[in-house]
């Protein structure tokens, strides 16, 4: 159930980042597929991090059209070495989530750049490109984790008020 749960929500995300950014051209720089699977690859197994890289690139890759496992290889390696490290160093909050991020889109960015070089093909964005997509993925991660750690924190307190035998307690008990 975790697995059929986890391509919904990369195919949502994915029909998301193709979708959004005609809306509003700004949000057309965020890689939500990316946030995603780096945001699971710091809890998650590295076997689960390297099949959720490979599904959100592939889904972007059926998506936006191009080489077909382009993203998907650039996914799947920026997944298995958070993975990898993740097991090392414990990186938490809003902040260091959001700093992986962005750095985890330079790695791809310049994975495809190389990629598509090496095909004789021109590189399909610039390293400025890159370094403004880093920024307002970076941006977008921390604001979901600040948001989804707020929400916690509200189900917490709002679970604590409520006894065992169900009864509210109040500010006095």
């Amino acid at each position: 159930m975790t697995a059929l749960l986890s391509m919904l929500v990369l195919l949502g995300l994915g029909l998301l980042q193709i979708f959004l950014p005609q809306v509003w051209s700004g949000l057309g720089r965020v890689d939500w597929l990316l946030m995603y699977v780096v945001l699971q690859s710091l809890r998650s197994s590295f076997r689960r991090s390297i099949l959720l890289g490979a599904g959100a690139g592939l889904i972007q890759d059926s998506l936006a059209g191009g080489i077909i496992g382009l993203h998907a290889f650039a996914k799947t390696a920026i997944a298995a070495t958070i993975a990898m490290f993740s097991s090392l160093f414990v990186l938490r909050g809003p902040l260091s989530g959001a700093m992986i991020t962005g750095l985890a889109v330079i790695i791809e960015g310049l994975i495809v750049m190389a990629w598509q070089l090496s095909l004789g093909r021109p590189a399909p964005f610039g390293l400025g490109d890159v370094s403004l997509g880093a920024a307002a993925t970076s941006a977008a991660t921390m604001l979901v984790v600040y948001t989804g750690r707020k929400w916690q924190q509200r189900e917490l307190i709002k679970h604590r008020r409520v006894r065992v035998d169900g009864g509210v307690t109040g500010d006095g008990e």
